[in-house]
């Protein structure tokens, strides 16, 4: 059984269903994600309060370890969370062994999902506590001895959360290995300089979709082993190995490159790549036909 470690945003989802002219009035690329201030999160909640769907616990890499831990992989995940009712729920979604955390004064995350008709996600976060994640939050016993660790280009655009990838770096063995989400093709750019440090480091496994692994290689050379491509709807690829998914009937597209990676990782291990990769694909797929960005 794998022993797989991650950290990164704690977020709960508040997907809203929205026609593409009202997408267009929020100035946010479709598909795409923007921080946002508290304000800004309220004034959008009060806008489009009558066409929200579901509240769920999100985070990028709690939903690719919430996969994983479905797959039989044992996981724990570390974030920073408000003492409030949001906070409560995202900690309702997990046992008490899988998670680590610490509170802080400033209220838990959210994230804004946007679902436009063709089922594409485009994000606005406000991530609060999400920016005191530091290395007071990791469970040390438990990074010592995984497998696998876990964390994605969210964590690198924060202080808080730079301070904590190396913390983490420092404290694994060679033997650990280390799989990075690209997370969004925008913060490709703005993370550059952290990206640069971080290429010294060997990956394991590099994931994200197509617009994102061709943002990175227009920029800088990562130093991976293996890379995991999503193309939506026609599947993913690992290493050139592409997988066709399934027809499914779509509801949308939260979680689906979260998933993909936790999935994978847990499945890796006890199979051919290209056999992990089509569980993976079949498992994302799931995820990409009901509400929320992970399977209950």
């Amino acid at each position: 059984m794998s022993k797989i470690y991650g950290f990164g945003n704690a977020l709960i989802d508040i997907e809203i269903q929205i026609n593409d002219d009202q997408l267009s009035s929020i100035d946010i690329p479709k598909g795409s994600m923007r921080h946002i201030s508290k304000d800004s999160k309220d004034l959008l909640l009060k806008e489009f309060k009558d066409s929200i769907c579901s509240i769920n616990p999100g985070g990028s890499i709690a939903n690719s370890l919430f996969a994983a831990e479905n797959l039989g992989a044992l996981t724990c995940f570390s974030c920073s969370l408000g003492d409030d009712e949001y906070g409560d729920l995202f900690l309702s979604s997990y046992k008490e062994e899988n998670i680590y955390f610490k509170y802080t004064n400033e209220p838990t995350g959210v994230c804004l999902v946007f679902i436009s008709p063709d089922g594409e996600r485009t994000m606005a976060s406000n991530l609060s506590a999400n920016y005191h994640l530091s290395s007071k939050c990791i469970n040390l016993s438990f990074l010592e001895n995984c497998d696998y660790l876990l964390f994605d280009n969210f964590s690198l655009a924060t202080d808080s959360g730079n301070q904590t990838v190396n913390y983490c770096l420092e404290n694994i063995s060679d033997k650990v290995k280390v799989c990075f989400g690209l997370a969004d093709s925008e913060l490709i750019v703005k993370n550059l300089n952290q990206l640069k440090k971080l290429s010294n480091k060997p990956i394991h496994c590099l994931s994200g979709n197509k617009l994102e692994h061709d943002s990175l290689d227009k920029i800088i050379s990562m130093n991976y082993q293996n890379r995991l491509v999503s193309y939506g709807e026609q599947g993913a690829a690992i290493n050139g190995e592409k997988i066709s998914a399934p027809k499914i009937n779509l509801v949308n597209t939260n979680g689906a490159g979260d998933s993909l990676l936790g999935a994978f990782v847990a499945l890796e291990d006890k199979m051919e790549q290209e056999e992990a990769l089509q569980k993976a694909v079949y498992y994302s797929s799931k995820v990409c036909s009901v509400s929320g960005p992970r399977l209950t």
